[in-house]
């Protein structure tokens, strides 16, 4: 089983089937996960958890080659509640992972959001212009992806982020 095939509704599938227990879920979804193993969900939590531990409302994790299951993970994951800065870039994860984020109730407290160099194309930013999750961002940053300089306008155009006063596309 691959990254694609693991979204959001079979995760909430096996968040149900396990009556939510977040140690049962992980198992289930490494369980899953064994044919092409990447890294276990329990690690990445436990890692997670670490990050929150020293900042709550802080979480940087560039370059480590988050997968677009790790960012769905991360989009129903409740102790994200209070996260103000999440910097993701440097990972790869798409258009999947952007999509994610845009529609996760999980980052309505966002003000800052890095998605530098994640390969996101047309397909990603069209559905973070349907946001209306992310209206609390001040600062966006879309550099070194797979769009032109034209989603900057659109994005603003939507009237979505009310508060953006920093938005970087090239």
């Amino acid at each position: 089983m691959d990254d694609e095939e693991l979204n959001i509704d079979k995760i909430l599938e096996i968040f149900y089937s396990t009556k939510g227990g977040i140690d049962k879920v992980n198992a289930a979804i490494d369980a899953r996960l064994k044919p092409n193993p990447n890294r276990s969900l329990s690690l990445f939590e436990k890692f997670i958890q670490s990050r929150l531990l020293r900042n709550p409302k802080v979480l940087k994790l560039p370059g480590m080659e988050i997968t677009a299951l790790e960012v769905v993970y991360l989009s129903q994951h409740t102790s994200l509640q209070q996260l103000e800065v999440l910097d993701l870039r440097k990972n790869g994860f798409g258009d999947v992972g952007l999509d994610a984020i845009a529609h996760s109730s999980i980052f309505s407290n966002l003000k800052e959001l890095d998605l530098r160099s994640n390969q996101i194309t047309r397909v990603g930013m069209e559905s973070l212009a349907k946001t209306t999750v992310l209206t609390r961002l001040e600062k966006l940053d879309l550099r070194i992806n797979k769009m032109g300089k034209r989603w900057e306008v659109k994005l603003l155009e939507t009237g979505n982020f009310p508060k953006l006063t920093k938005l970087r596309v090239l």
